[in-house]
């Protein structure tokens, strides 16, 4: 293979060489030959005649030659693409349009398929990313819940098929005692000692955690992130075994992570993608039916797979079951999903839907060129005549008709590039929270390989059907027409392609409508607050008195209204894990027990006046609502009508979950009704995942934020915020001030993306529609203007004229409009999990598009249908 690559090559690039050398061997056979004949007897003339025969022509062996090798097909190939690039440069009005149109719809398919690539197609930066698992756990009517350290224990003693699994759990914690002498709030993961070692090779800086430091409860060694060791050490790489005080502790650094180290989990986890601080977790924490808070992650042993592992943990989950009274009656399971399918859950279905939509684009992009070259095929009708005449097979001008259509999807793919890239750019400019973390996107090798092979695939499909009509051919007849573009494929053709992009732009149009009527819905959602004017802010240390007293100084202030604490900022996914436990009202079965979940939030008084929620019935929190007091509660009216239907909720009794001993010191107890106040969404706007209870700060103390509600600029207010923190208390850190009002834009920013990529998608394909529908109702009224000529000089009217091609130019509309809908009812459900307050076969939805796309085809017909109306019939009757 490889000496026949050779002799291909040196064929092509040194023909004259190889040439000499094939004449040469020739003399040298035909010598031969010639004296084995005249030895045997025969004359020399007889002889070279003999000869000549027996080896053939000097030209027709080199012309077998060239073929063997390939170099005919070469030449003949470079000689179409010479030809196919002078034919272009003829026409460039047409190569624009028809470049510019691929390039919109192969550069919008290049942009998405980089989103799609780095999000679902490429592996997780991790070792063995293939084979790491999510590890949850199933509770009551939870199925995505972190585990127990006591879970993580036993399935690391019993899992035969997890070759490592290690856990994680984020919280906030204050570096002090720096050369900054402001304290620095930062995040503080605490980790087994597996975890590290199974999601990153090695430290950039000293070592990782072993197996041995937990075994020696080792709890005052960390590994710090690469960012903190430049920002408070400046690359020290003598770092190593030096002290960092983290609250009231002083630890031992024992490494530093890798630069690119990040960690990847789904927003549900509230684990923050760069971590500052790594500290080994408390085995004091791992007690049988203690509170689920570590999300695991394991790596499954060469050969196992899911299903495998799913079986073995469903044996773990039983015994835990066994083992654990709690657990058996929360009905404990666990469920083992791969890393980066869980990770990715809630984009695949948006990338799947958008990369249809782009293809769905680019179908409409090639329909479009098809007709330009559909309606230049007429004016070289002559030419590809002739060119059959004088002996091209059909199989010849089919080639070099595609290697036209090939070079004008290669310029296409070439600005398509561009076009890409500039796409990429918006697209993450404006990518919601979500998407910020799930990969690195950019146009890399294989983006442009992808734009290229869709180019090469392009030309292909767009140039076939064009190429095949020029060539059915009558010589007699093309013979004598004389160019003039009278002569051309059949005008069905053309109009199937525009019903073709007719449906499939109304399938866009009313995937985007229905995700416009989503977005409006969405911004009229009731969070059940007020979030204008609202500032949230982090405080990291201090105890309640200290929070006391910074609420009644911030109250003070001027222009401050009112302030308050929560444990959890509505709408905030970046402050503290989630906390949610079971209720139960008194009289409650042993059946109902167990079963249904609240989020569970701690408050001082005043924190429903500042985020503007409703207080239905009864009355706030006071500050003498302590332990030494009855225990009281406030519950939200989801709760009540749930725990109390048709009844009121005010004095009932809740069995509750508390920690009055502080933060681990989880206890149940019964809580009093005090009010009832309007449902407030925390998690999303378009979804209700858990009621809610809310209890004094004094009886569950938790990492806490304020919010503060102020006429003055909220902005204004940071700095004396910050001065007074520090004035009470100097080791207390502050972060995250964050307007109430950014966290309810971040969480319409997914629906708004949505939107706006889905609307852009149906613009753009509107876009070439209309082009495609004006250029083949202006051709129709070009190729029929004797037509048009006669009838006018019988006695037709203009408006006739016009009533005539209009009606020729709105039938495909109608028509595929018709089978747009079609096309719809099975598509529009997949958009189902992205629709709020709106069905998939919305009926007003479907006939505002269709009236939309109508209006919007006679708009492109009337243009050409004015123009036909004022043709001459003496000018076009000349054409006969």
């Amino acid at each position: 293979m490889l000496n026949d690559l050779r002799l291909r090559l040196r064929s092509f690039f040194h023909r004259d060489s190889v040439g000499s050398e094939l004449s040469d061997e020739l003399r040298f056979h035909f010598d031969q030959q010639v004296q084995k004949l005249t030895a045997s007897g025969v004359p020399l003339d007889e002889a070279r005649r003999r000869a000549r025969l027996a080896i053939g022509t000097r030209d027709q062996i080199h012309e077998e030659f060239r073929d063997a090798t390939g170099v005919r097909f070469v030449e003949s190939l470079l000689q179409d693409i010479r030809f196919a690039l002078r034919m272009l440069r003829k026409s460039p009005g047409f190569t624009a349009v028809a470049v510019l149109t691929l390039a919109l719809g192969i550069g919008a398919n290049t942009a998405i398929f980089s989103v799609v690539d780095a999000i679902l197609l490429k592996p997780l930066p991790y070792p063995d990313a293939n084979r790491l698992a999510i590890v949850l756990s199933s509770f009551g009517n939870e199925h995505r819940a972190p585990s127990s350290g006591y879970a993580f224990e036993q399935m690391r003693q019993h899992s035969r098929l997890f070759k490592q699994i290690g856990g994680i759990w984020v919280t906030n914690a204050t570096i002090v005692g720096t050369s900054d002498p402001q304290p620095e709030g930062i995040k503080l993961a605490e980790v087994t000692a597996d975890f590290l070692p199974l999601i990153c090779n090695r430290p950039a800086l000293g070592r990782f955690f072993v197996q041995q430091d937990a075994a020696q409860r080792s709890s005052l060694s960390i590994v710090i992130s690469y960012g903190l060791w430049r920002r408070k050490f400046d690359a020290d790489r003598s770092i190593i075994g030096k002290p960092l005080h983290i609250g009231d502790n002083s630890l031992t650094i024992l490494g530093v992570l890798p630069q690119d180290f990040r960690l990847i989990f789904p927003d549900d986890a509230s684990v923050p993608e760069t971590p500052d601080v790594y500290i080994l977790l408390s085995g004091s924490k791992f007690t049988p039916g203690g509170p689920a808070f570590l999300h695991l992650v394991g790596r499954l042993r060469s050969g196992a797979t899911i299903a495998q592992a799913q079986s073995e943990l469903d044996v773990i989950a039983g015994q835990l079951r066994a083992t654990v009274k709690s657990y058996n009656a929360q009905n404990y399971s666990l469920q083992v999903i791969p890393f980066q399918q869980d990770d990715v859950r809630n984009v695949r279905s948006v990338l799947v839907i958008l990369f249809g939509g782009v293809g769905f684009v680019l179908l409409i992009a090639c329909a479009n060129v098809a007709n330009l070259l559909l309606a230049r095929a007429g004016s070289r009708q002559r030419e590809t005549t002739v060119r059959a005449a004088l002996g091209a097979s059909r199989g010849r001008l089919v080639r070099q008709l595609l290697t036209e259509s090939i070079m004008l999807a290669f310029f296409g793919g070439m600005a398509a590039v561009f076009v890409g890239w500039a796409a990429l750019q918006g697209l993450l400019a404006l990518r919601p929270q979500s998407l910020l973390h799930l990969g690195t996107i950019r146009l890399d090798a294989v983006a442009l390989a992808f734009t290229f092979i869709v180019a090469l695939l392009t030309g292909i499909v767009f140039g076939v059907a064009p190429a095949l009509a020029t060539t059915r051919l009558d010589l007699t007849t093309g013979l004598k027409s004389t160019g003039d573009g009278r002569f051309s494929p059949k005008q069905g053709s053309k109009v199937a392609l525009i019903l073709c992009e007719v449906a499939v732009s109304f399938a866009l149009l009313t995937g985007t409508g229905l995700l416009v009527r989503t977005f409006v819905s969405v911004l009229h959602v009731d969070p059940g607050f007020q979030p204008a004017n609202v500032l949230s802010f982090t405080t990291l240390g201090g105890d309640y008195p200290f929070l006391h007293q910074l609420q009644q100084n911030l109250s003070a202030f001027s222009g401050v209204q009112s302030v308050s604490v929560v444990s959890h900022v509505p709408l905030d996914n970046g402050g503290p894990g989630n906390w949610y436990e079971y209720y139960w009202p008194e009289g409650a079965s042993s059946e109902q027990q167990n079963t249904a979940m609240a989020d569970y939030r701690s408050i001082l008084p005043g924190y429903f006046k500042t985020i503007g929620a409703t207080m239905i019935e009864g009355r706030d929190f006071t500050d003498t609502d302590d332990a030494s007091h009855q225990h009281v509660i406030i519950v939200d009216d989801a709760l009540a009508k749930s725990a109390w239907p048709g009844q009121d909720a005010l004095g009932k009794r809740l069995h509750i979950s508390d920690s009055p001993a502080g933060w681990y010191k989880f206890q149940d107890d019964w809580g009093v009704v005090v009010g009832v106040v309007h449902h407030v969404q925390y998690h999303s706007l378009t979804v209700m995942v858990r009621p809610q209870v809310y209890e004094p700060y004094q009886l569950a103390p938790r990492p806490v934020s304020f919010v503060l509600r102020a006429s003055a600029p909220l902005p204004s207010l940071i700095a004396p915020i910050r001065g007074q923190i520090s004035k009470l208390n100097k080791t207390v850190a502050v972060t995250r001030f964050i307007p109430l009002s950014e966290l309810v834009a971040e969480a319409r920013s997914q629906t708004r993306f949505i939107t706006f990529l889905s609307g852009a998608l149906a613009g753009l394909a509107l876009l070439l529609t209309c082009i495609g529908i004006y250029g083949v109702t202006s051709y129709l009224v070009k190729s029929r203007t004797s037509e048009i000529g006669i009838r006018m000089a019988l006695g037709a009217s203009p408006r006739d004229v016009r009533r005539l091609v209009l009606r020729s130019g709105m039938a495909p509309v109608v028509f595929g409009c018709l089978i747009g809908i079609a096309l719809s009812l099975p598509l529009t459900p997949l958009l189902a999990a992205l629709l709020f307050g709106v069905r998939p076969m919305d009926a007003p939805t479907f006939a505002a598009t269709a009236l939309f796309l109508c209006g919007v085809g006679f708009f492109s017909c009337y243009i050409p249908a004015r123009r036909a109306m004022k043709v001459d019939p003496l000018v076009a009757l000349r054409y006969e």
